[in-house]
């Protein structure tokens, strides 16, 4: 391979990037921006050379957008998480294993660091450096076929499961949010009981099915289940969380949600995308404070993302790469997403996705009672309501999206999601009279060319 699919960042943005803030931790230590320019720059190729990889066809790269310093210390935070796990496991943190799609305010409350199934990826990436693009994605696929055989080929291998089963990472405890989102995380964590490692607790965090958030029996079910959550993570810190300490979690993580909130609406304010698809991406999914493992460093980075993204706004600067025209896409569906690169080189973006937005949007009370605000919050997330309510909430923000289609997709076993997929399609079209297509998604995000070709043509057809 050619050393133009490489990725450097070029030495005339290092001035500038240097007068930009540092990086804050939950631990009380700071990343300068002169640390994280000498890691990227230095050490970070080295290390992960897979990263640097910019073949046409690698889905997940760096962004080429120079101007845009939240990028570089997204990159930074994402290439040092084993790092910065295994000093946090060193000081006795315990890591619990979560759900996709759910707050994690009561794990690092308890003392925790709680992980959804992308980060622990993550971390398991950054677990055998060397690697170049096409080696890393042969070991993950091993990591993937060998957790087929020890767990279960039936559930969703794109929860992180194999990770925790080959003991790649040191989880503590499995303790998602359970029948959220997705059968697959339950089924997954249950197989995982009866041929998993016998090492790693299991707790069923259960969540009450079927339109409960306004019963007063189903808040204080799963308050009391949060309760037996940090209770059990108080077993392996050795500390008692208290009601104090939850409340100045809440009110943290709702600083961050917040702050997505408002970046979401002057990105959708533009007349033209201020960045693009992928670069919009990272920076809305570190509303949910959970991605790089450290809530305070994400919420550093993202305070100073907002102010990017206004000014960009302001001065009507148009994304990198993105087409002054493109078709508008909203992307429906757990865990997936598009090649972004390329559905711009075909002239689309996307602009929207309800999957991790749902609990994003969802602002937790902060007067009274924390456990039973947070259970309150969780129960109400959109994304877990009936079908009617999902739709309506999807609608509302395709609307503040101004999206010209809506893409669902999901992966194949993701038995909640395939079972909705036409029928909130089917309430897009008749109320918004908006162009939609189904895609069942490839494990892993590997991204065929018939897939790709797929979502092009759509593009196409909207413009």
């Amino acid at each position: 391979m050619s050393d133009s699919n490489f990725f450097s960042y070029p030495e005339e943005i290092k001035e500038e990037f240097l007068q930009t803030e540092d990086i804050q931790f939950r631990d009380g230590s700071k990343a300068t921006p002169a640390e994280v320019w000498e890691f990227l720059t230095k050490e970070g190729p080295v290390r992960y050379p897979f990263a640097y990889d910019h073949s046409r066809y690698h889905g997940r790269r760096f962004s080429k957008d120079m101007t845009l310093p939240y990028t570089l210390k997204h990159n930074y935070l994402i290439l040092t998480m084993n790092d910065r796990m295994t000093k946090a496991k060193k000081n006795g943190v315990p890591v619990v294993f979560a759900q996709g799609g759910q707050s994690v305010d009561p794990y690092y409350a308890a003392g925790a660091i709680g992980l959804r199934p992308a980060s622990v990826n993550i971390w398991a990436r950054g677990q055998q450096e060397g690697l170049n693009l096409v080696q890393e994605q042969v070991r993950s696929s091993d990591q993937k076929e060998k957790a087929y055989r020890a767990t279960s080929f039936e559930i969703c291998q794109s929860a992180g499961y194999e990770n925790i089963q080959e003991g790649t990472v040191p989880v503590d405890i499995i303790a998602p949010y359970t029948c959220l989102r997705c059968s697959d995380i339950s089924y997954g964590l249950e197989a995982h009981r009866h041929g998993g490692r016998k090492d790693v607790k299991l707790l069923v965090v259960d969540y009450p099915l079927g339109d409960q958030k306004n019963k007063e029996w189903a808040i204080e079910y799963f308050a009391e289940n949060i309760r037996r959550l940090t209770d059990e993570i108080s077993k392996l810190t050795g500390k008692k969380m208290t009601a104090g300490d939850l409340s100045k979690e809440i009110k943290l993580h709702n600083e961050g949600r917040r702050l997505a909130l408002e970046i979401a609406d002057l990105w959708w304010s533009a007349t033209v995308p201020p960045t693009s698809g992928e670069d919009r991406r990272y920076l809305l999914q570190m509303g949910g404070m959970e991605i790089h493992g450290d809530p305070v460093a994400t919420l550093s980075v993202l305070r100073e993302a907002r102010k990017t993204i206004e000014n960009r706004v302001k001065n009507g600067q148009k994304g990198l790469g993105v087409s002054e025209k493109a078709a508008r896409l909203f992307l429906c569906g757990s865990c997936v997403q598009v090649n972004n690169h390329r559905t711009e080189e075909a002239g689309g973006i996307v602009v929207g996705t309800d999957n991790h937005w749902s609990d994003i949007t969802t602002i937790v009370e902060e007067d009274g009672d924390p456990f039973y605000n947070l259970a309150k919050a969780i129960l109400s997330y959109p994304y877990e309501q009936t079908i009617q309510e999902r739709a309506q909430w999807t609608i509302d923000q395709i609307n503040k999206s101004r999206a010209d289609g809506a893409l669902f997709m999901y992966n194949w076993g993701c038995n909640t999601q395939s079972a909705v997929a036409r029928a909130i399609c089917d309430q897009l079209k008749k109320k918004l009279n908006l162009p939609t297509l189904i895609i069942e998604h490839e494990m892993r995000g590997t991204q065929s060319e018939q897939l790709q070709n797929r979502v092009n043509a759509f593009v196409e057809m909207i413009q």
